[in-house]
């Protein structure tokens, strides 16, 4: 029962900084308000992602180190589709790529995914990846070059991805601290406590699993 809970928290959590925001764009319910949805939702996972691989203790007791490693496995492919979904939808109604924001939601997006396919491609464990079909394109990548080594330098490029993330958020107009002080905050704040968590864990040689 606790590790469902512990689930429907990690998917439903979310929604808290998405109501502050959906609340301060005072948009109602459009194309543009949905892709606020996507796009904090998009950052709160790329936060998790961060917390998730600095294994905490509390976290660990809930679930097993396993469940751990296989939720930080899979939530980036939710991620990917609800960034990439925020970005359609902020052009459908007429943002373009012009601006300095948006460009540095691009970069930010492109290299998640590299990232992610690096993680894909050598170590991560997925249903996707247990396919037959995946792992011999994984062989395939294997035999031209891309090496584990290759592979996790590429994945490293995520903790200067999320600070990019956070640049492309607080850039934002409905970042604006005069009417959404409890949204930003509440994002901002999470980004630098996970990112913090992540790499006190890397510091320590991750020898001490969940400290």
């Amino acid at each position: 029962m606790k590790q469902r809970l512990t689930y429907l928290g990690f998917f439903l959590t979310p929604f808290i900084p998405v109501i502050f925001y959906v609340v301060s764009a005072g948009t109602g319910y459009d194309a543009y308000a949905l892709s606020i949805v996507f796009g904090v939702y998009a950052f709160v996972l790329v936060c998790n992602q961060f917390y998730l691989a600095s294994q905490p203790a509390f976290l660990l007791k809930l679930l097993s180190a396993k469940q751990v490693r296989t939720l930080h496995s899979t939530s980036p492919l939710l991620l990917l589709a609800l960034g990439g979904t925020h970005a359609l939808l902020k052009l459908n109604v007429g943002f373009t790529l012009s601006t300095t924001q948006a460009v540095i939601g691009l970069l930010a997006f492109v290299l998640f995914f590299v990232g992610i396919l690096s993680a894909l491609m050598l170590f991560a464990n997925t249903i996707l990846t247990k396919r037959m079909a995946f792992a011999a394109i994984r062989t395939n990548v294997m035999t031209k070059g891309l090496t584990h080594q290759k592979a996790r330098a590429m994945h490293n490029l995520m903790v200067p991805t999320g600070l990019l993330v956070l640049a492309h958020v607080v850039l934002a107009s409905t970042s604006d601290f005069t009417y959404n002080p409890w949204g930003m905050s509440m994002l901002v704040l999470w980004m630098v406590y996970s990112l913090l968590s992540y790499l006190n864990y890397r510091l320590s040689g991750r020898k001490r699993r969940g400290t």
